[in-house]
């Protein structure tokens, strides 16, 4: 009874963590959220995607063509609770929490029941897991059905049934986010090995069968997702980070051979694509395992972490290394298992960057099985009521000083620091607009910032089949530019110099929201963090 309310607790807490003030932290919604979103909100209105192709299997959007799921999970709920920050994170929300609650499950599989619940517990308070828990993250959305893939697997003992639900789950896994796509044929081989291990005595013969059916239903589910990815862009954002590593592979054998004193025929054997390709991967590789990455500074891309602090917290790392020996001595398949997920986890994101929370995310929730089991065992270790008193203390302190100053810096500083880091600049644009749109007849507003129209379009809720002709039929100016109109909103550039000014290029009784490095004006919008100037804002009678 007392292991049922620890359980329910936690669970409590997992969804408070992930879902308090959901439609306000983070204060705007970022493109992809907005892409999402909008195609959603197409598919509901008209039945197609924002460029008109009627129920696609992937999205074309920004030209990096998204996964289905997350898109089409979006449609009944936009039919109940209409477009809006909060009915666009919920299922994001409810995702993440499902993901703690299968993470118990799994850990039951093979676990004691105090191991399993601390286990979930420190995946609940994970700032790594809870922090993209609060923003439309389809990776976030592909680990529940990763992990749920993998639960069934493990739970069927080779029964058809379970083997079934696990191809479906993981199938959901890559349509939903594409560094499975990567990730998942290496992983079901790990997969494949340890069922061996643990259900067929390490007999091959006797798991031919049971593999057949779920690789037959795996690769029929899968069928028209294998021939989007390498027939029509469905790898194309993998792509376009692949390109991008590609130019810096070639640059840097360039100058490494421009900077040798070798012979021309040792520069090339030295120093060629694959050799700096080999040391890029490795130390890409070899950086999500750091202690920078894990404990210290962890991703410093403040849309996706809070920046400045580890992806887990520093006083998990003793009993990450106490659990690894410990679940090696005591649980040989799950230990190899466990240590084989990790060293697969990191192989997608390390392909085309270094290590990077969102692409990197399949990591979890591994780690909390070790750090739990090294926490069980180092209290066992402990025979003195009171050191044990001591210790549980202090680690119970520990947790709710660094949960609390998370928490502190998620909801009053982030906001600030990392606001352009969301799309601050044109929400921030637009409100100003807003609150002004009666006193003017023309409102311009520049697209000197990325995804102005979308932002208006999703934020506005505005027509989609409109929106779309205006896209596609801009408007002309007098003065030959070209604007996307949206009612009396025109964004596009005025392109205004000191000449251009004192030529009253702004039409009378108009708003202009111009780029910051346009002539100095009386009004600005600055940056929340360092006061830079965002907007200049010029107005005419």
């Amino acid at each position: 009874m007392k292991n049922r309310i620890l359980l329910i607790l936690i669970f409590i807490m997992a969804f408070s963590l992930r879902y308090f003030k959901i439609a306000d932290y983070p204060k705007t919604l970022y493109g992809d959220e907005q892409a999402f979103a909008w195609n959603a909100y197409n598919i509901l209105k008209l039945g197609t995607d924002e460029y008109g192709t009627p129920y696609p299997l992937h999205f074309r959007s920004f030209n990096d063509y998204k996964a289905p799921v997350p898109v089409y999970l979006l449609v009944p709920v936009f039919k109940v609770f209409g477009m809006n920050a909060w009915s666009i994170r919920i299922p994001i929300v409810i995702a993440s929490f499902l993901t703690v609650v299968v993470f118990y499950f799994f850990c039951r599989l093979f676990l004691a029941e105090k191991i399993s619940l601390l286990s979930a517990f420190l995946f609940s308070v994970s700032p790594w897991h809870v922090h993209l828990s609060r923003g439309y993250f389809e990776s976030t959305l592909s680990l529940l059905f990763f992990l749920t893939g993998i639960y069934c697997f493990l739970k069927s003992r080779l029964k058809t049934g379970w083997l079934i639900l696990s191809s479906f789950f993981f199938t959901l896994a890559l349509y939903s986010y594409f560094t499975p796509r990567i990730l998942l044929p290496f992983f079901l081989l790990l997969l494949f090995y340890i069922g061996v291990k643990l259900f067929a005595g390490g007999k091959v013969k006797s798991v031919i069968a049971p593999y057949l059916i779920f690789i037959v239903i795996f690769l029929i589910l899968t069928l028209p997702m294998i021939k989007l990815t390498f027939f029509g862009g469905g790898l194309s954002r993998f792509k376009k980070l692949n390109d991008s590593v590609s130019l810096v592979i070639t640059q840097t054998v360039n100058r490494e051979r421009n900077a040798s004193l070798l012979p021309l025929n040792w520069r090339i054997i030295l120093h060629n694509k694959a050799t700096v390709w080999l040391r890029i991967f490795k130390n890409n590789y070899l950086e999500h395992f750091s202690l920078n990455f894990w404990y210290l500074y962890g991703d410093n891309s403040l849309r996706y972490f809070l920046g400045n602090m580890g992806m887990f917290y520093l006083y998990e790392m003793p009993f990450l290394f106490l659990g690894i020996i410990y679940i090696i001595k005591n649980n040989g398949p799950l230990a190899y298992f466990l240590l084989g997920w990790l060293l697969l986890a990191p192989l997608p994101a390390s392909l085309v960057g270094r290590s990077f929370a969102v692409r990197s995310l399949s990591i979890l929730p591994a780690p909390f099985v070790f750090v739990a089991a090294g926490i069980s065992f180092f209290t066992l270790y402990i025979r003195k009521k009171i050191y044990k008193f001591i210790f549980i203390g202090g680690l119970t302190a520990a947790v709710v000083c660094m949960l609390g100053i998370t928490l502190v810096k998620y909801y009053f500083e982030y906001p600030v620091y990392a606001a352009t880091w969301w799309g601050w600049e044109n929400k921030a644009a637009l409100d100003y607009a807003r609150a002004r749109e009666s006193l003017y007849d023309n409102i311009f507003i520049s697209d000197y910032y990325t995804g102005a129209t979308l932002a208006f379009a999703v934020y506005n809720r505005y027509d989609p089949r409109a929106f779309r002709q205006a896209i596609n039929n801009p408007v002309t100016l007098g003065d030959n530019r070209r604007f996307i109109k949206l009612g009396k909103y025109y964004f596009g550039s005025l392109d205004l110099d000191p000449v251009r000014l004192s030529q009253n290029i702004i039409p009378p009784k108009s708003l202009y929201i111009g780029r910051p490095e346009e002539p100095d004006s009386s009004k600005t919008i600055n940056a929340p963090d360092d006061g830079r100037v965002i907007f200049k804002i010029y107005k005419t009678d």
